[in-house]
């Protein structure tokens, strides 16, 4: 179970990374393959599956 709490961080970090593009197309109106509001979505879908799986691993 120790491994899904290494995955729960890598998705921290593509959410904040998604999280970066999401600013970048609000601020600059140049979207990357997704509108801003899309890439925000990402993320947060990103960061709720990343606590599942930390609160999975960290249930035992």
């Amino acid at each position: 179970m120790k491994e899904l709490a290494k995955y729960a961080d890598y998705l921290f970090v593509l959410s904040f990374v998604a999280l970066v593009l999401a600013a970048y197309g609000a601020f600059t109106g140049s979207d990357i393959w997704l509108a801003s509001s899309q890439w925000a979505l990402v993320a947060i879908g990103m960061v709720v599956y990343a606590t599942y799986i930390k609160m999975k691993a960290t249930a035992k």
